[in-house]
């Protein structure tokens, strides 16, 4: 789409997503290769910013990307057309090499890989009806909660065997820019089984729910849709924000307390992934109805959202500079919030840098790439 015809809420949306996606993944970057740590949090402020990352972002925000993710891939599969099926192919591709050099190099926890991958079924099921495309949807969160379940089971049975990532921990402290990338490397089949399953059927999911949105221009035209947003914001708010924070109490007392794979922490854990949907609806429809009252809100977040596949991977590209030995050399230095800090001050930066290079170029770097491996637009 052109900058005129390109419309209004999606971006913002991403925007938004790009915040929240580089404050659940600054602890990874900057703490330690599995997050928080006790040490991380042994002040009331480091406390406070782990209760605050994991009730309000964590497990939500990769939703909201997932959700804008099936509405945007819906522009290209629209018409079904053979030459757009084929350039969304090419465009799942690119997003698959994009992930892999992102992987190896900078943050092992990608989900463009996982992305690449699942947009291959989301590439069949495009042509599916609204019901069966709802039956999917339905049969992906049931996936998820048995396999949120089942790992979270694992986790209290194995919380005392070694994590087998000492190694990508040490580089990471340590070593050089080719020690943290070999240790990467050696630990991407972790990461990415990690992530398909607790993240890829509840990302399919939001997908879906993408794809039936498109289809029925919830963003296009949302003035038409006004209960829906407000039954979304009152369910999202009045029950998914509650069941975030206990989930969030549940895993912050465990970790402060040294146990942080117990029963309780696990169940908190799986409460939180199987839950976070709610609050996802609840951020998407606030955001909707505030923008119909200002159309003017969040829109200094707009050119992040048009460049977002650049400012995802800015994100972790500064920030493991800022961290890693082989730059500043702060990993694990630090609390919970000045890292959390870090992370909101990288996104406010390529937000404000995001707005200056859209007045000059009419694509991120990273999007003229991708763009140039998918191919012409038809």
């Amino acid at each position: 789409m052109n900058q005129i015809t390109r419309q209004v809420l999606p971006d913002r949306l991403r925007g938004l997503a790009l915040l929240g996606i580089v404050i659940v993944n600054a602890p990874f970057l900057g703490i330690s290769v599995e997050g928080f740590t006790q040490q991380s949090i042994s002040g009331p402020l480091d406390l406070a910013t782990m209760f605050a990352v994991i009730s309000l972002a964590e497990g939500k925000f990769y939703l909201l990307f997932s959700f804008l993710f099936g509405y945007s891939a819906s522009f290209i599969l629209k018409d079904q057309s053979r030459p757009n099926r084929r350039r969304y192919l090419r465009r799942l591709i690119g997003l698959f090499l994009f992930g892999m050099i992102h992987a190896v190099f900078f943050f092992s926890g990608d989900i463009l890989i996982t992305y690449s991958l699942l947009g291959l079924f989301l590439f069949f099921i495009s042509r599916y009806s609204d019901r069966a495309v709802k039956k999917w949807a339905i049969t992906a969160v049931a996936i998820s909660v048995l396999i949120t379940s089942s790992i979270a089971a694992v986790g209290v049975v194995t919380a005392e065997e070694e994590t087998g990532l000492e190694f990508l921990q040490q580089a990471l402290t340590s070593g050089t820019f080719v020690d943290a990338a070999a240790a990467r490397f050696e630990t991407l089949p972790l990461f990415f089984i990690l992530l398909l399953l607790l993240q890829g059927p509840m990302a399919f999911f939001a997908f879906l729910l993408g794809l039936l949105a498109f289809r029925n221009n919830l963003l296009a035209s949302p003035e038409k849709y006004s209960l829906l947003w407000r039954k979304l914001t009152i369910w999202g708010w009045s029950v998914g924000l509650p069941l975030q924070v206990v989930a969030a109490a549940l895993q912050v007392t465990a970790l402060a307390d040294g146990v942080p794979s117990s029963p309780m922490a696990m169940f908190g854990l799986g409460l939180g992934l199987i839950s976070a949907p709610l609050l996802t609806a609840g951020y998407i429809s606030t955001v909707v109805l505030l923008v119909q009252r200002k159309p003017t809100f969040l829109s200094f977040m707009a050119p992040a959202g048009q460049m977002s596949l650049t400012v995802y991977l800015s994100e972790s590209i500064v920030l493991s500079f800022v961290f890693a030995a082989y730059g500043l050399g702060y990993f694990g230095q630090w609390g919970a919030f000045p890292v959390v800090v870090a992370g909101v001050v990288t996104w406010a930066i390529l937000t404000i840098a995001s707005n200056y290079w859209l007045k000059k170029f009419s694509q991120g770097p990273f999007e003229r790439v991708l763009a140039t491996i998918s191919g012409p637009r038809n």
